[in-house]
């Protein structure tokens, strides 16, 4: 049976969720404060995390981070369910990883499609083969803090780079999705490009792919993190693609270190 850890400091919100998860087939385990919650992971890692912002000893968002940030936990599921419903708050609980957020008052429907959304999404992270695409476009700041934290879980749970790499590759390509949208914004063009990235047994490679006239001269337009060939900000390597208007961004991992496993 599946387990749902609601982390909720109050005593009839946390029994309520408990009881809408449990309808759903979930065992429920509760936690009335973050240190609480991350202990618990710690000893029985649930296979998605109902997450209050509110907490008495710290915030969803430290929570979140620490969880996201751990290779052993990235891939478990965390769906922020809060009454702090400002764009600003959905931004950056996605930018720290969150994979839903739920507003506060909520349904039960809201929360039975979360339950459905986030298993079909742990399922396809567990099984994917190391591939992957990610559309750079008019998608809004919302989808693409999300896009962006989704990649970072899969490099942290299925190769051997460290926070810190993974954090720098994901701002690289965070800066290049957003020259990717003025342009588009500017040329009435939408997609720009496409970003799919492949896990090979010693490197990572993310190859972009001109979808509208974007490259212009055949490589990538500067961009803060990435240079032009020969230097590659957080990649080892960044040349063109043997075929098409593409750029390969290469990152090797550290000598010695070997894939994890899905």
């Amino acid at each position: 049976m599946p387990t749902a850890l609601i982390v909720e400091d109050e005593p009839a919100a946390n029994k309520l969720l408990s009881m809408l998860v449990q309808l759903r087939g979930y065992q429920s385990e509760s936690a009335y404060t973050g240190g609480e919650a991350l202990a618990k992971v710690g000893q029985r890692r649930p296979d998605v995390v109902f997450l209050d912002l509110m907490l008495p000893d710290t915030n969803g968002y430290e929570v979140c981070t620490r969880l996201k940030a751990d290779r052993q936990t990235s891939l478990i599921p965390i769906v922020m369910v809060t009454a702090r419903l400002a764009e600003e708050n959905r931004i950056k609980g996605f930018q720290v990883g969150a994979d839903e957020y739920i507003p506060k008052p909520y349904t039960p429907d809201q929360i039975f499609q979360a339950l459905v959304t986030t298993a079909a999404r742990r399922r396809d992270l567990q099984q994917q083969d190391g591939t992957g695409a990610i559309r750079l476009g008019a998608r809004g700041v919302v989808e693409q803090a999300r896009e962006l934290s989704r990649l970072r879980s899969v490099l942290l749970s299925k190769t051997p780079l460290d926070e810190e790499a993974a954090a720098r590759i994901v701002a690289a390509l965070k800066a290049l999705w957003t020259e990717a949208d003025a342009w588009g914004k500017a040329n009435q063009k939408d997609p720009v490009a496409t970003v799919r990235y492949q896990l090979h047994p010693d490197h990572v490679a993310l190859t972009v792919c001109d979808e509208a006239g974007w490259f212009g001269g055949g490589q990538l337009p500067p961009v803060e993190g990435i240079g032009p060939f020969g230097l590659a900000g957080p990649f080892d390597e960044a040349r063109p693609a043997e075929t098409g208007r593409a750029v390969v961004l290469m990152k090797r991992y550290p000598a010695g270190s070997s894939p994890s496993a899905p």
